[in-house]
Protein backbone atom coordinates (compact mmCIF):
# COMPACT_ATOMS: atom_id res chain seq x y z
CA UNK A 1 0.00 0.00 0.00
CA UNK A 2 1.22 3.39 -0.89
CA UNK A 3 1.11 6.43 1.32
CA UNK A 4 -1.74 7.94 -0.70
CA UNK A 5 -3.88 4.79 -0.24
CA UNK A 6 -3.25 4.84 3.52
CA UNK A 7 -4.19 8.53 3.62
CA UNK A 8 -7.41 7.93 1.66
CA UNK A 9 -8.37 5.02 3.94
CA UNK A 10 -7.78 7.18 7.02
CA UNK A 11 -9.78 10.02 5.50
CA UNK A 12 -12.68 7.73 4.62
CA UNK A 13 -12.66 6.25 8.14
CA UNK A 14 -12.69 9.76 9.64
CA UNK A 15 -15.56 10.91 7.42
CA UNK A 16 -17.52 7.73 8.10
CA UNK A 17 -17.03 8.07 11.88
CA UNK A 18 -17.92 11.76 11.99
CA UNK A 19 -20.90 11.20 9.70
CA UNK A 20 -22.17 8.42 11.96
CA UNK A 21 -21.84 10.66 15.02
CA UNK A 22 -23.73 13.53 13.37
CA UNK A 23 -26.50 11.25 12.12
CA UNK A 24 -26.96 9.77 15.60
CA UNK A 25 -27.00 13.26 17.14
CA UNK A 26 -29.65 14.39 14.66
CA UNK A 27 -31.74 11.32 15.50
CA UNK A 28 -31.43 12.10 19.24
CA UNK A 29 -32.52 15.71 18.63
CA UNK A 30 -35.58 14.57 16.65
CA UNK A 31 -36.53 12.06 19.37
CA UNK A 32 -36.22 14.74 22.08
CA UNK A 33 -38.37 17.18 20.09
CA UNK A 34 -41.03 14.53 19.53
CA UNK A 35 -41.01 13.54 23.20
CA UNK A 36 -41.39 17.16 24.33
CA UNK A 37 -44.35 17.65 21.98
CA UNK A 38 -45.96 14.46 23.28
CA UNK A 39 -45.51 15.53 26.89
CA UNK A 40 -46.91 19.00 26.17
CA UNK A 41 -49.98 17.55 24.50
CA UNK A 42 -50.57 15.16 27.41
CA UNK A 43 -50.14 17.98 29.94
CA UNK A 44 -52.46 20.22 27.90
CA UNK A 45 -55.20 17.58 27.91
CA UNK A 46 -54.80 17.11 31.65
CA UNK A 47 -55.04 20.85 32.30
CA UNK A 48 -58.13 21.21 30.09
CA UNK A 49 -59.90 18.41 31.94
CA UNK A 50 -58.98 19.77 35.37
CA UNK A 51 -59.58 23.46 34.61
CA UNK A 52 -63.38 23.58 35.13
CA UNK A 53 -63.16 21.81 38.50
CA UNK A 54 -60.69 24.32 39.97
CA UNK A 55 -62.14 27.40 41.59
CA UNK A 56 -60.18 30.51 42.35
CA UNK A 57 -59.52 30.73 46.09
CA UNK A 58 -61.07 33.62 47.92
CA UNK A 59 -58.53 36.17 49.10
CA UNK A 60 -57.63 35.59 52.72
CA UNK A 61 -58.23 38.44 55.13
CA UNK A 62 -55.11 40.23 56.22
CA UNK A 63 -53.74 38.89 59.47
CA UNK A 64 -53.38 41.42 62.24
CA UNK A 65 -49.83 42.51 62.88
CA UNK A 66 -48.63 41.29 66.25
CA UNK A 67 -45.91 43.37 67.78
CA UNK A 68 -43.50 41.52 70.02
CA UNK A 69 -42.39 43.13 73.20
CA UNK A 70 -38.74 43.84 73.42
CA UNK A 71 -37.61 42.69 76.82
CA UNK A 72 -34.32 42.32 78.56
CA UNK A 73 -33.16 38.80 77.74
CA UNK A 74 -30.20 38.55 80.06
CA UNK A 75 -31.37 35.19 81.36
CA UNK A 76 -31.71 33.86 77.81
CA UNK A 77 -28.20 35.10 76.97
CA UNK A 78 -26.85 33.38 80.07
CA UNK A 79 -28.50 30.07 79.14
CA UNK A 80 -27.25 30.20 75.55
CA UNK A 81 -23.74 31.08 76.72
CA UNK A 82 -23.77 28.18 79.17
CA UNK A 83 -24.97 25.82 76.44
CA UNK A 84 -22.20 26.93 74.08
CA UNK A 85 -19.62 26.51 76.84
CA UNK A 86 -20.94 23.03 77.67
CA UNK A 87 -20.89 21.95 74.03
CA UNK A 88 -17.29 23.10 73.71
CA UNK A 89 -16.34 21.12 76.82
CA UNK A 90 -15.45 24.17 78.86
CA UNK A 91 -16.74 25.05 82.30
CA UNK A 92 -15.74 28.68 82.05
CA UNK A 93 -17.44 31.28 79.93
CA UNK A 94 -14.45 33.61 79.91
CA UNK A 95 -13.81 34.79 76.38
CA UNK A 96 -17.35 34.09 75.14
CA UNK A 97 -19.26 37.09 73.86
CA UNK A 98 -22.85 36.83 72.61
CA UNK A 99 -23.24 39.70 70.19
CA UNK A 100 -26.73 38.97 68.89
CA UNK A 101 -29.51 36.41 69.06
CA UNK A 102 -31.66 35.79 66.00
CA UNK A 103 -34.53 33.38 65.57
CA UNK A 104 -33.81 30.67 63.03
CA UNK A 105 -36.21 30.44 60.09
CA UNK A 106 -36.00 26.66 59.97
CA UNK A 107 -35.58 24.19 62.79
CA UNK A 108 -33.53 21.58 60.95
CA UNK A 109 -30.90 21.03 63.60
Amino acid sequence: MSLSNIFLDALSNTILGMGTVFVVLIIIIVVIILMSKAVRSIEGKGKEAAAPAVKAPAPAPAAPVIEEEETDDLELVAVITAAVAASMGSTSTDGFVVRSIKRAKSRNW
